[in-house]
C-alpha cells in the first residue's frame, strides 16, 4: 500500500468515533500493527466502544509520543521497520499536541506534519492525525488541512482540497531566525576544529540550563552540526549558546551552502539517512538529541540553532 496521512477534524465524541472506530477495528482485525495516541478522553471513549479488541491496540501516552518532531519520526520509522512479514502495515491514530506550545513550537510540529509527507512516503503507514475542532485554534485546525492530503470523514475519506506541497509548505516556514538576545550570549568565533568547540560546549551549557544529563547528548549534537560547519562552510565556523525562559539554544553559522540530499535539499535532518552511508547522519542524529531544530541557508551561509529544553 502507499503510506497514508489524514486528518480527522471533529467536533463532537461522535464524530470522533466515527471515523476512528472502524480505522482501529479494521487494523486488528487484519492483523496489522495498532497504536493509538489519543487524549486520556478519547482513549476511555475507544476503549469502551471496541471492547476486547482493545487489547490488541498499543495505547500510548501523547506526551512521550509527541516530545520533540525529530524523536516523533524516528519513532515512526523504527516501528515501521520491525513489522512482520510483507503485508501487514503501521496504523497510528494520533492526536498530536498544540496546548501550551509557543509560537516557534507550533511552526515547527506543522513542519513535521508537512515533511512525514515526504519522509514516510515508501512507508506501510496509515496514520489518522486527531485535530478536536472545539479546543483548537482555527489557524491550526485550518493548517491540519493544508497538511495531510486526505481528511477522514466517518468511515469514508476525502480530498484535501487545501493541502499545501510539502516543499512550498516548508519553504513558507522558513522566516528570518529570531534575534538573538542583546546580552548573555556566550561565543566563539572562528573555530576550524571540533577540541574548542565541544570544550565551549562543556564550559557553559550546564550553568545555562541544559541538565546534567543531558550534556554529553547535547556536546555530540553540537559537534555533528560543527563538523558540518567545517565539512561544508570553507573549513570554518561561529558558535553562540544563550538561554531563554525555557530553552537553551546553540547557533552554528558558516559560510558556506547546505548539502544536498536525494536532490531535495529543504528536508535536511528530516529525512532518514541510508545507515549503510559513510555520512550524512549529522542532521538527523542532531534532530534526535535536541528538542527543536531551526535551519537556514542561503548565499550568506548556513545558520543552525539547536534547542535544548531547560532543567
Amino acid at each position: 500500500m502507499n503510506f497514508i496521512h489524514q486528518a480527522l477534524v471533529f467536533d463532537s465524541a461522535a464524530a470522533f468515533l466515527a471515523a476512528a472506530v472502524p480505522f482501529v477495528t479494521e487494523g486488528v482485525h487484519r492483523g496489522d500493527s495498532v497504536v493509538a495516541v489519543t487524549s486520556d478522553e478519547n482513549e476511555a471513549l475507544l476503549r469502551e466502544q471496541i471492547g476486547a479488541d482493545a487489547e490488541r491496540i498499543i495505547f500510548l501516552a501523547t506526551s512521550a509520543w509527541y516530545d520533540s518532531p525529530g524523536r516523533t519520526l524516528d519513532a515512526y520509522h523504527r516501528r515501521i521497520d520491525a513489522l512482520p512479514g510483507t503485508t501487514g502495515i503501521l496504523r497510528v491514530l494520533g492526536q498530536p499536541i498544540w496546548t501550551g506550545r509557543d509560537t516557534l513550537e507550533t511552526s515547527e510540529w506543522g513542519r513535521y506534519e508537512s515533511v512525514m509527507n515526504v519522509a514516510l512516503a515508501e512507508s506501510r503507514a496509515w496514520i489518522m492525525c486527531g485535530y478536536d475542532s472545539r479546543s483548537l485554534p482555527t489557524a491550526i485546525v485550518d493548517d491540519a488541512r493544508r497538511t495531510h492530503p486526505t481528511l477522514a470523514v466517518g468511515p469514508q475519506s476525502e480530498v484535501s482540497i487545501t493541502y499545501a506541497d510539502p516543499a512550498f509548505y516548508y519553504a513558507e516556514h522558513n522566516g528570518p531566525l529570531a534575534a538573538r538576545p542583546a546580552h548573555g550570549v556566550e561565543q566563539l568565533v572562528d573555530f576550524i576544529d571540533m577540541a574548542p568547540v565541544r570544550q565551549f560546549v562543556a564550559d557553559h551549557a550546564v550553568r545555562l540550563g541544559v541538565p546534567a544529563d543531558r550534556l554529553d547528548d547535547f556536546t555530540l549534537a553540537v559537534n555533528e552540526i560543527a563538523t558540518n560547519a567545517i565539512r561544508h562552510g570553507a573549513g570554518r565556523g561561529e558558535v553562540r549558546l544563550w538561554a531563554t525562559d525555557q530553552r537553551v539554544i546553540c547557533e552554528i553559522a558558516d559560510t558556506g551552502g547546505a548539502p544536498k540530499k536525494n536532490g531535495r535539499n529543504g528536508f535536511l535532518g528530516f529525512l532518514r539517512s541510508d545507515p549503510q552511508a559513510g555520512q550524512g547522519h549529522g542532521l538527523w542524529i542532531a534532530r534526535q538529541i535536541c528538542d527543536l531544530l531551526e535551519m537556514r541557508t542561503g548565499a550568506d551561509g548556513t545558520t543552525v540553532r539547536l534547542h535544548m529544553r531547560r532543567e
